[in-house]
């Protein structure tokens, strides 16, 4: 079983649409940070929950601690500075800890 925490607690009328979307598309893709025991989502607060209420496993994209992050391909401005490069290990740091949801998958 491994992990995923994600940014934050997923809207339920958002997650609804997601997981119609879900149903005819697939498995999603998602970037997340290799954190040893865990992975934390970049993106995809409700794509991870959609995943797991369907079954499916995300695609996933994992990052290094060391991998260099642009904060223009996140949507996160109340944090990051437009224009600036973030390792990815910063970005899990500053997103764990603030309403942080967790869902296991089997296999990833």
């Amino acid at each position: 079983m491994q992990t995923i925490y994600t940014i934050h607690a997923p809207d339920s009328e958002k997650l609804e649409h997601v997981i119609a979307e879900m149903r005819e598309r697939g498995a999603p893709t998602i970037r997340v940070v290799d954190c040893g025991d865990f992975f934390m989502a970049l993106e995809g607060s409700h794509r991870v929950p959609a995943a797991a209420v369907l079954g499916i496993t995300p695609t996933l994209v994992v990052l290094e601690q060391d991998d260099l992050v642009d904060a223009d391909s996140l949507d996160w401005q109340d944090y990051l500075q437009a224009g600036q490069q973030y390792t990815a290990a910063e970005l899990a740091g500053e997103v764990r800890g603030h309403g942080n949801c967790s869902y296991s998958f089997d296999k990833l």
